[in-house]
């Protein structure tokens, strides 16, 4: 779905020996210098010793980690951790996984913890609300596509800038879609704001013509 991240991993580091001497927002620290560099192989323990003592932050991390690297099982009980403590980041992550992004899917739970990130005011989980309407994903029924829903998450998403969201309400103020009355105006209004953030392809100058 929206949100597969790709982590290259070469060597599967299972966990680390010997007593922990520092707390686990040290442990988290060290494990996000590595993971800053790019050195996953490096990050994984230190992250792993943090989220076992209860760091979930550690735990989205290390989830994100070991999601790219296929370990879908491990992946999925840290984020749960992750999403169960409140980490926004968690429950996107969670819902990714079980829409079918390295996970078993269901797409209920997937969609409640899209939800909940959503309403708290997470931006990707709101533009990925407004994506499952607008493509029926996540088992959304096709009688529930075009309904009042539907369509105050397309609207909450096209105010934060996602471009789908905002073409699909221009047409849909041309068209009635979606239950809106037609409304020239504001369809010019959103096509104005959609054409502003799309780049600027210069004009090719004709022969002769001045720089």
């Amino acid at each position: 779905m929206w949100l597969r991240r790709f982590a290259a991993v070469a060597v599967l580091v299972v966990g680390a020996s010997g007593l922990a001497t520092a707390g686990p927002a040290e442990d988290y620290a060290e494990g996000m210098k590595w993971f800053n560099r790019g050195d996953y192989v490096s990050a994984i323990p230190e992250l792993r010793k943090a989220a076992d003592a209860g760091h979930n932050e550690a735990a989205e991390t290390l989830a994100w980690i070991l999601n790219g690297a296929e370990m879908s099982e491990e992946a999925l009980k840290y984020y749960r951790q992750s999403a169960a403590a409140g980490n926004l980041k968690g429950m996107f992550g969670l819902a990714g996984m079980l829409s079918g992004d390295g996970g078993k899917k269901d797409y209920v739970e997937a969609k409640a913890w899209l939800e909940k990130a959503a309403e708290r005011g997470y931006t990707p989980a709101i533009s990925a609300m407004a994506q499952a309407y607008m493509l029926g994903e996540l088992g959304i029924p096709e009688d529930q596509r075009k309904g009042k829903e539907a369509l105050s998450w397309i609207t909450r998403s096209a105010d934060l800038g996602f471009v789908r969201a905002m073409e699909v309400l221009e047409k849909s103020y041309r068209t009635g879609d979606y239950g809106l009355a037609i409304d020239v105006a504001k369809a010019d209004e959103w096509k104005k704001k959609i054409d502003a953030l799309k780049p600027q392809v210069p004009k090719k100058r004709r022969r002769g013509e001045a720089k």
